[in-house]
């Protein structure tokens, strides 16, 4: 089973109106939550957990390896996804739109863990919904 999500053609069928649209709002929240590279996600936090979990242990003390392990995650997101994806399916957009959503993700859970960059609880959160609406409206035919 692929992990990335393909754009269904639409049957040129007459269906009631009410089972056509509980058909799109499905659609739409499968293809967001495809886009959410979640195993990559929680890879990286599991990470970070080790990073905190000595008694009086401060992450910012660990920069370095919390970059590299944004990093390394980031490069993942991709590579991962394109393990994923069916032979001869588009996915190229599908990748680029998985890789923002993991930084995003990484933003709003880690964010202020990272010295150097500004980080507003309330700015992730809305960068996170605004994403997620907006993700799923992209095509993913390429």
């Amino acid at each position: 089973m692929s992990r990335l999500y393909y754009e269904t053609k639409e049957m040129p069928t007459l269906r009631a109106a009410e089972k056509q649209e509980k058909g799109r709002v499905k659609s739409y929240l499968e293809k967001v939550s495809s886009l959410v590279p979640a195993e990559v996600i929680a890879g990286y936090l599991a990470m970070l957990g080790f990073l905190d979990r000595e008694e009086g242990s401060v992450i910012i003390e660990k920069q370095g390896l919390l970059i590299g392990i944004f990093f390394l995650c980031l490069t993942l997101t991709p590579l991962y996804l394109n393990y994923q994806a069916k032979e001869g399916k588009p996915k190229v957009i599908h990748l680029i739109i998985s890789s923002v959503a993991f930084v995003i993700w990484a933003y709003v859970t880690s964010g202020e863990k990272f010295r150097g960059i500004y980080y507003d609880a309330d700015i992730a959160s809305i960068s996170l919904i605004a994403f997620s609406l907006i993700s799923g409206i992209i095509p993913l035919k390429k």
